[in-house]
């Protein structure tokens, strides 16, 4: 990887809050990450975790790291990286979950929280490969919703909201 995708990867992600991964074929997902002394490292909880369902992550080959745009109607940038698991246990698992379990919002059972994760979740490196994918790309991302099991009842009702009444003056 060249120095100057090393630095936009690292402009970019400084202003990311979170990033959209896509692996094997499937579509983007959001996952919240963390910058450990320069590496980016994600938690992956398995299929029916609580955490961050990221199946199949810890296996992938590579990944297609999307970072949106505050607006959050374009990307700024994407990069591939390729995907390290880290031991549990290990000196850079324990530092990464440490600077993960700070990043971690609204948490719940802070106190088997690295249980949890030793036991029901991967904590993977994100390392880049150099291909950087320029800053400001406006093209549109427009996708067909995701299959569901979700439905409707029946007709929708004909107003959703209570009608507005006209109120008298008061004076």
């Amino acid at each position: 990887m060249s120095p100057e995708s090393a630095e936009d990867i690292a402009a970019v992600m400084k202003k990311a809050g979170l990033v959209w991964l896509a692996w094997d074929g499937r579509r983007a997902v959001p996952a919240w990450f963390a910058n450990v002394d320069g590496q980016y490292v994600v938690l992956a909880d398995s299929a029916d975790g609580a955490e961050q369902p990221l199946p199949g992550l810890a296996t992938a080959g590579s990944v297609t790291v999307v970072v949106p745009a505050k607006p959050a109607m374009n990307r700024l940038a994407s990069w591939t990286a390729t995907v390290r698991r880290l031991d549990p246990g290990s000196d850079e698992w324990t530092a990464a979950t440490q600077v993960l379990r700070t990043e971690r919002l609204n948490a719940a059972d802070l106190d088997t929280q690295l249980d949890r994760w030793r036991t029901q979740a991967d904590v993977l490196v994100l390392v880049p490969t150099g291909e950087f994918t320029g800053v400001s790309d406006d093209s549109p991302r427009a996708e067909a919703p995701a299959p569901t099991r979700a439905t409707t009842r029946g007709k929708p009702p004909a107003t959703l909201h209570r009608p507005i009444r006209r109120r008298p003056k008061l004076s």
